[in-house]
């Protein structure tokens, strides 16, 4: 049986997916909400869909919704979200003057055809302790030299670690961040990414970057994010049986999905 949580996995589901939802819910009128605010960045990742019946066709998508109503509060404070031009079902705020600090309690309120659902999120702590085993990565050529064999391949990688006293869920994401990168010899044979990596939820202390994992020379941002607990909740249901026809849990009241927050920290390194 699929549910609307097959979506969360693709690891925060708008930071990794495109749009190709499927949920299953016993309320054909409900709706899903997907979103996810990070400290010092915009509120763009806010998503609405429809809901698939349970006997829809494994290829059949949700529905995406378009004219959602959605707010984001903060205290007294009102943050109006708007459509998100050429992304259906997609929301964002327009404005520069929502900025997200650690400890931030913020509730969201969508409304749908007149149903309308809650939810409430805490921007957590930032990770604690991250480095880097190096500052950079050379990058093997192409066609290979001598002695750069698949294993000496794998083994060019930096690890980045931090500390993780309690046994929190962490992801890291790797963005090329030069302004015109060059594609790696070897991106065709190697990778299936674009100049994005999006590494799966961990409740280590470190995670290893291999060179084959990249896709493009020069500078890359290492951008590690703890994982709030509502996300982790949702996270963990991974692991029921899959015969469980329970719904997995929710912290949006009225409809179904997830509003949590993250907040992260950063390095930097080199392929060269």
């Amino acid at each position: 049986m699929r549910n609307w949580f097959t979506v969360i996995v693709c690891v925060l589901g708008p930071l990794a997916c495109e749009g190709d939802l499927a949920f299953v819910a016993p309320d054909p009128d409900t709706f899903v909400i997907q979103a996810f605010i990070f400290a010092d960045e915009p509120v763009e990742w806010v998503t609405v869909s429809g809901v698939l019946p349970i006997d829809a066709d494994s290829t059949e998508v949700a529905p995406v919704i378009s004219n959602a109503e959605i707010t984001i509060f903060r205290g007294t404070e009102r943050f109006d979200l708007q459509p998100t031009s050429g992304e259906p079902g997609r929301y964002h705020y327009p404005g520069d003057d929502l900025n997200l600090q650690i400890g931030d309690v913020f509730r969201l309120e969508a409304t749908v055809n007149g149903r309308t659902a809650t939810a409430e999120t805490v921007v957590p702590m930032a990770p604690v302790g991250l480095g880097l085993s190096a500052d950079s990565l050379i990058a093997p050529t192409f066609p290979p030299q001598r002695g750069q064999g698949p294993g000496s391949l794998l083994n060019r990688r930096i690890t980045a670690n931090w500390t993780n006293t309690g046994d929190q869920l962490h992801f890291v994401v790797i963005d090329n961040i030069e302004e015109a990168p060059q594609i790696l010899p070897t991106t065709a044979i190697f990778s299936r990414f674009a100049s994005r990596f999006i590494q799966q939820p961990t409740a280590a202390d470190s995670s290893v970057v291999r060179v084959v994992m990249l896709t493009h020379y020069g500078q890359h941002r290492l951008k590690l994010y703890r994982v709030n607990e509502e996300y982790v909740d949702l996270y963990r249901g991974l692991q029921q049986d899959s015969r469980d026809l329970n719904e997995p849990p929710s912290n949006v009241h009225g409809a179904l999905g997830i509003f949590s927050a993250f907040s992260a920290d950063s390095s930097f390194f080199e392929v060269r």
